[in-house]
């Protein structure tokens, strides 16, 4: 378990050592809902990035499961531009890893691998290197492990707000 986790977890530690060689903002910061946890973003060119986050999701009413999820994002459209921020829309699609092993009964051994639609709107603050974002992201499951399979729903949507500081 452990070795699986850190897998997971070293692309994201290695992300600002490859943002900076390759000169690319690099965002990293929280994000709070569903998933809770880290969030990063490399921004390719504009207006395309890459977006990462690490977190915990919940799973019932007692257990969180790890969550991973890595997304393309598509920057189309600013809904205003001011001069102490631009305010974007994006939208894009990635993939998203759920791990809810040793979960309490019934809710035991779930593995959620799924595609995920992300769509939100985000203020960009150039000044201060930093970014507020609200996001909604709908999660289809493609691969469902677990007691229960019969009983899960395939699809759900996911929602967050959270802020990113830029290296």
């Amino acid at each position: 378990m452990g070795m699986r986790r850190l897998i997971l977890v070293l692309p994201l530690l290695l992300l600002p050592c490859l943002a900076r060689a390759q000169d690319h903002p690099f965002g990293f910061g929280l994000v709070l809902g569903a998933p809770t946890g880290l969030s990063a973003k490399l921004y390719l060119s504009r207006p395309m990035a890459l977006q990462f986050g690490l977190g915990w999701e919940p799973c019932c009413r007692y257990y969180r499961g790890l969550d991973v999820n890595v997304d393309v994002l598509w920057h189309p459209a600013i809904i205003t531009r001011q001069p102490s921020f631009v305010m974007p829309f994006y939208l894009g699609v990635g993939a998203r890893f759920l791990d809810h092993t040793n979960a309490p009964y019934p809710y035991n051994d779930h593995v959620h691998v799924g595609v995920r639609v992300p769509f939100g709107i985000l203020m960009d603050f150039p000044q201060i290197q930093l970014d507020v974002f609200l996001e909604l992201a709908v999660v289809v499951d493609i691969i469902y492990t677990g007691s229960y399979p019969d009983d899960h729903d395939r699809a759900d949507i996911n929602g967050g707000i959270g802020v990113r500081y830029y290296f």
